[in-house]
């Protein structure tokens, strides 16, 4: 028998046995989709209000499978009342240290019913990597005629570090829902795997912070132009710079934007804040021009600006247009010596 023909005798086992509780599934089903999509806006909003760097946020109901599933494997009253995951939103960030923020966030818009910690539960010496897991109904914030079929409806939130979600999707293929189920030739491995995903979770934590303390060492050199201007080019201190020498101009469109012209100047051989300095001192008058003519909307278009003035090979690369190569040779005579 394949899986889809079990699937459809497991419904149609269902629907004779219990037919009012697939029409109230079908019924309500509209609703939790509702709920879900609304919880997972709420979180994602307040998550960049608070400038939380997450992953995903994603949402779903439950199939009509999946429900059907569930009821075959276990014996409820009252499905629709039982069943606590007809909704659900997994909210999957990148660093440890920002869960109490997050914590915050979801008892300060929802209602929370329940809190699993999963990773507080778990034994030191048991394998698995678990998450944070809230059973929660839209809060008092809420409230208009949208909402008014979604009160006392409950929603799972399962709130999941990057690291913390691939082990479960790995967790999930391999099977193994308990200690008991796996073969003892794999369990110290499964053990030190587990171990290793939370060291390396920490491990994150630790080099956002070394990224912090390097920022801030790299802002406090501002005091001294020339301590500043010696440092090695890299993101972090060309962002800095571009903040010093453009400040009325935003960095860039992007990190991917910036990045790109980074190593456009590296590749070039600016190799210290002190070359792209000159650099841009010499084109001066030429950026100049050009900008009269056509303006450079980002700090980094200055600096990109600047290297094909200066280097031809630049300048006839893909990255320009047409007009942009015609303004280069119009204006290059105006380069400082």
């Amino acid at each position: 028998m394949t899986s889809q023909s079990a699937d459809s005798d497991e419904l149609a086992r269902t629907w004779d046995e219990r037919p009012e509780i697939i029409r109230a599934f079908i019924e309500i089903r509209q609703q939790y989709e509702q709920l879900c999509s609304e919880i997972a806006y709420i979180l994602r909003k307040r998550m960049n209000d608070n400038e939380i760097e997450f992953s995903t946020i994603t949402s779903r109901a439950k199939t009509l499978k999946s429900f059907t599933e569930k009821l075959s494997r276990k014996q409820y009253d009252e499905p629709l009342k039982n069943v606590t995951d007809l909704a659900g939103v997994r909210l999957v960030y990148l660093y440890k240290s920002d869960r109490s923020k997050i914590e915050k966030i979801i008892e300060a818009e929802f209602e929370v019913i329940e809190i699993v910690d999963k990773v507080e539960e778990q034994e030191a010496d048991k394998f698995g990597y678990g998450a944070l897991h809230y059973l929660v109904n839209l809060g008092r914030k809420s409230s208009g005629a949208r909402y008014d079929d979604l009160k006392g409806l409950i929603c799972e939130v399962q709130v999941r570090t990057v690291l913390q979600d691939a082990w479960a999707i790995i967790d999930h293929h391999l099977s193994y829902k308990h200690e008991s189920d796996v073969p003892k030739i794999l369990k110290r491995k499964l053990n030190s795997l587990s171990g290793l995903f939370e060291t390396a979770d920490d491990q994150f934590d630790r080099v956002r912070e070394e990224q912090e303390e390097y920022r801030q060492t790299i802002k406090n050199t501002l005091k001294s132009r020339s301590k500043f201007l010696e440092q090695e080019t890299d993101l972090d201190t060309f962002t800095e710079f571009l903040k010093w020498k453009f400040p009325k101009k935003g960095a860039a469109a992007g990190n991917r934007h910036l990045s790109r012209i980074l190593s456009v100047a590296l590749s070039l051989g600016y190799n210290k804040l002190s070359d792209l300095n000159k650099m841009l001192n010499r084109t001066q008058k030429a950026r100049a021009a050009m900008r009269a003519e056509k303006p450079a909307p980002f700090a980094a278009s200055e600096v990109a600006r600047g290297l094909g003035l200066e280097h031809r090979s630049y300048r006839e690369s893909g990255s320009w247009t047409t007009s942009n190569r015609k303004l280069f040779e119009k204006y290059e005579k105006l380069l400082s010596e």
